[in-house]
């Protein structure tokens, strides 16, 4: 029963985390002012989350496990360069809508896991997500190229993985504090290799606020509320709050840089709120019915005597 209460607390956590996510856009807008790279700075932002996230969770590296590292090298790290590498090809704004396909490929997924046909109502909210997070990222509804649209897919079956694979390590017995911080060390320790080899290591004066920023609040703070939220939250679910992360970013974009929004970038972030709303409604209504399956089991036929079994 606790875990059914904590299964609608658990999905307001992810939505937590996807709006802090959504911070991030500002704090990597002021870090390039400085001069640093997209790769540079991501590089930067999970050096600060590391050693945060070292001194706040000690216990994540007691039991050190070449299974987390592996995560970490090829999903975490893995993300952020193919972030990169689809923004040089897709651009920006393309690149954060292709992102969200995740949310159908996780719908799909759980659909093969389960043996079962895809929930029609989590097909059309997915969509919903999608068209919502293009046109609030990509107001001039451009396509990518063959290749673009190849990279933007792998970029999301990356973040898909980060939707689904928590299930699978905590059913494996990994504790959060384990899974964030060998992650996170894994995928810093990637970057810094890459990083040196491609746009070189560099440091900024000025950037230091906004890589600290978001070191802490991004990568440090989100990620341990996002990976809290996953020990009860629905992946699809999951998938599907995380989509604020774009439209809290065009607020951010309107009101902290000053930037101009189209019409139809406000009909997008809309969108994307209503899924949300929706998906935290859905959950509550999930949790509601499993509290209630469960009275049932404990209640007697009468409604007062505990269920026994025959003998």
């Amino acid at each position: 029963m606790v875990g059914c209460m904590r299964g609608g607390f658990g999905v307001l956590l992810v939505a937590s985390a996807a709006v802090l996510w959504g911070t991030t856009g500002v704090a990597v807008a002021f870090s390039r002012s400085s001069g640093l790279t997209y790769l540079q700075v991501a590089h930067a932002m999970l050096l600060v989350s590391s050693c945060f996230l070292l001194l706040v969770l000690r216990d994540g590296v007691r039991r050190l496990n070449p299974y987390l590292f592996l995560y970490g090298f090829l999903v975490i790290a893995s993300f952020r360069i193919l972030y990169v590498i689809s923004i040089s090809v897709n651009g920006v704004g393309l690149t954060s809508a292709l992102i969200y396909v995740a949310p159908l490929i996780v719908v799909l997924y759980e659909s093969l896991r389960s043996g079962e046909p895809p929930n029609i109502t989590e097909l059309t909210l997915s969509l919903l997500a999608f068209s919502g997070a293009y046109v609030a990222t990509n107001p001039e509804l451009s396509i990518t190229s063959s290749s673009g649209f190849l990279i933007g897919l792998v970029l999301a079956l990356t973040y898909s993985a980060t939707l689904t694979i928590p299930r699978e390590l905590y059913a494996r017995g990994f504790s959060r504090n384990e899974i964030v911080v060998q992650s996170t060390l894994s995928a810093a320790i990637t970057l810094t290799i890459v990083v040196f080899f491609t746009d070189g290591l560099a440091v900024n004066v000025n950037s230091i606020p906004y890589v600290t920023y978001g070191g802490v609040a991004c990568m440090g703070v989100a990620v341990i509320l996002f990976y809290e939220g996953m020990k009860t939250t629905n992946p699809v679910y999951a998938g599907l709050v995380t989509t604020l992360e774009p439209a809290v970013s065009l607020i951010l974009s309107r009101t902290i840089l000053g930037e101009q929004l189209k019409p139809i970038q406000y009909v997008g972030a809309s969108i994307i709120i209503a899924v949300a709303i929706v998906t935290l409604i859905r959950q509550r209504g999930t949790t509601q019915k499993n509290l209630a399956r469960n009275l049932r089991n404990l209640v007697g036929p009468r409604g007062l005597e505990p269920r026994t079994s025959a003998v």
